[in-house]
């Protein structure tokens, strides 16, 4: 029961106490999930001062006041009480609920920014296995690319850039396949799809490798063959401008109607062929 205004005092600032307790708690759990450790430190030094206040109880706060004890007043004992038991101080209890809260929010937030360690770490292992796959598929394209612009090595392999040829449609089927993984977010559908995509693209580049021209008709192999040379000495850089030139005319003469150019080497061999005709004439 209170019994003055110094008790009421002192039982607020205990409620106080215990609040302020409580919310130096949470900010201590923020600022440390945050990693800002010099708050924690502060933070848990006023909260030790602030536990302090706590357990001394009412006496602290009356003697902060100043207030000296009524002598007068019977004590309790000269009273009768209607408490025949053990009782438990009020501000104990209010403290004992403080430390539970805090203690639940502290378990609370140290899951959670274990779930948040788990879930960044897996994150970072998907974005890793990502970039190697996509790492994967870039090397078949680039390689691919290669050969797409190189004349010379469509004429040397020209079965890697024919549709009819099996081997070649398993891997433009597989190019395709992949590039539609790429975009997707299924991590183990877009390894298969590049795993499937090397393997179609080692089989039709071995197959165009030993195939060569052979499958094609003599009188186109011949053709090509014959392109082949005319190219080499039109992009070689040897002999005079015009010779260069008719090469290079003749050679596309010989392909027309034999073998489609891809059109990535068509700009590359009329590019590099500008190029020698322009170095030519500076020499």
């Amino acid at each position: 029961m209170i019994e003055s205004a110094s008790d009421m005092a002192g039982w607020i600032f205990t409620v106080l106490a215990n609040l302020a307790l409580v919310i130096m708690g949470f900010a201590m759990i923020r600022a440390w999930a945050r990693g800002e450790m010099v708050r924690v430190f502060v933070f848990l030094a006023v909260g030790l001062g602030w536990w302090a206040a706590v357990i001394a109880g009412p006496d602290f706060f009356r003697d902060l006041l100043g207030d000296e004890p009524d002598t007068t007043a019977p004590k309790p004992a000269d009273r009768p009480s209607d408490d025949d038991g053990f009782s438990v101080p009020a501000w104990l209890l209010y403290a004992a609920a403080g430390c539970v809260a805090v203690i639940g929010a502290a378990s609370l937030a140290i899951r959670r920014r274990r779930r948040k360690a788990v879930q960044r770490k897996g994150e970072a292992a998907h974005l890793e296995r990502r970039r190697a796959i996509e790492a994967d598929h870039d090397a078949v394209r680039e390689a691919y690319g290669r050969y797409a612009a190189d004349v010379l090595a469509v004429l040397d392999r020209p079965a890697l850039d024919d549709v009819t040829v099996p081997t070649t449609a398993d891997f433009l089927h597989a190019m395709d396949a992949a590039e539609d993984a790429r975009r997707g977010d299924d991590l183990a559908d877009y390894r298969e799809a590049v795993s499937l995509l090397k393997t179609a693209w080692r089989a039709a580049d071995e197959h165009a490798t030993r195939s060569g021209v052979r499958h094609l008709p003599r009188q186109e192999r011949a053709a090509i063959s014959k392109a082949r040379a005319l190219l080499e000495q039109a992009l070689d850089g040897a002999g005079g401008e015009h010779e260069r030139h008719a090469a290079y005319v003749k050679a596309r003469e010989l392909l027309d109607g034999v073998l489609v150019i891809p059109r990535q080497a068509a700009a590359e061999l009329e590019s590099r062929h500008r190029l020698t005709l322009t170095k030519g004439n500076g020499a």
